[in-house]
């Protein structure tokens, strides 16, 4: 909860971006993410919670949260000990001495889930924060629903061929779970591939992210993921200063 006194509330349109302070606005995440992550069927707070601060949107008066992002500072060794670091072997990243930002538990409340200012709202607050806090790289695992590797192999074969790391920086296999991208198919398929990747992970591409060279299931959450990363020299500056200056403080 420290980042809260931090950073201000942002007005985003009709939208506001704050922090969440208090055990009430934490009950709020939990319910937006039992319904998201767990359908609606068990809790989905962790360990890594109490070390993160929690990003909401909510809308003009109303307290009620519509979305909300965990977001995590890593300096280091810290890489070595965070979420992604469960199920990939951050430690390129952590030798590179790369200060990150790691985003999780992205969710939008399902009757407004159609509304593409949520996203960018959200997506504005990862932007203020990182430049806040001087960021080098934002991270996380990018989800695909389902966890059969088959039901995606045609997008992560677009992502193989197209978006995956340096490799310098990209991760090793830790997870048991884990297993190569496949090799892409024909052009006209990996055309429709691009359209079933997640829209979160579209927009992290479109930022100039990459993806890890590998996958993993996690049948906990029935999905798989990839390593996503973003490196925020090399996201656009045109986009960047759109991204931040949608926001005004309130």
């Amino acid at each position: 909860m420290a980042m809260a006194s931090r950073f201000p509330d942002h007005k985003f349109g009709r939208l506001t971006l704050r922090i969440a302070r208090d055990d009430a606005d934490l009950a709020q995440v939990a319910q937006l993410r039992r319904v998201r992550f767990r359908d609606n069927r068990g809790a989905d707070m962790d360990q890594f919670d109490p070390l993160c601060a929690h990003l909401l949107v909510v809308e003009g008066d109303d307290p009620a949260a519509l979305a909300c992002a965990r977001l995590r500072l890593l300096d280091g060794p810290e890489l070595d000990d965070c979420y992604s670091a469960q199920f990939y072997d951050l430690s390129p990243l952590a030798r590179a001495g790369l200060r990150g930002l790691e985003l999780g538990r992205v969710c939008i409340a399902s009757d407004r889930r159609q509304d593409p200012d949520i996203l960018r709202a959200l997506l504005a607050g990862i932007a203020l924060h990182s430049d806040a806090e001087k960021v080098d790289l934002l991270l996380g695992c990018a989800s695909f629903k389902g966890d059969d590797p088959a039901r995606h192999a045609a997008a992560l074969g677009w992502l193989k061929a197209r978006h995956t790391g340096p490799s310098g920086l990209c991760p090793l296999k830790r997870a048991p779970l884990a297993f190569d991208l496949p090799m892409p198919g024909d052009l006209a398929d990996q055309k429709a591939a691009m359209q079933s990747i997640p829209p979160l992970l579209r927009l992290y591409l479109g930022l100039g992210g990459w993806v890890s060279d590998h996958a993993v299931r996690d049948p906990n959450l029935d999905t798989l993921h990839v390593f996503t990363a973003v490196e925020v020299a090399r996201i656009p500056t045109a986009r960047k200063k759109l991204l931040m200056g949608m926001t005004q403080p309130r």
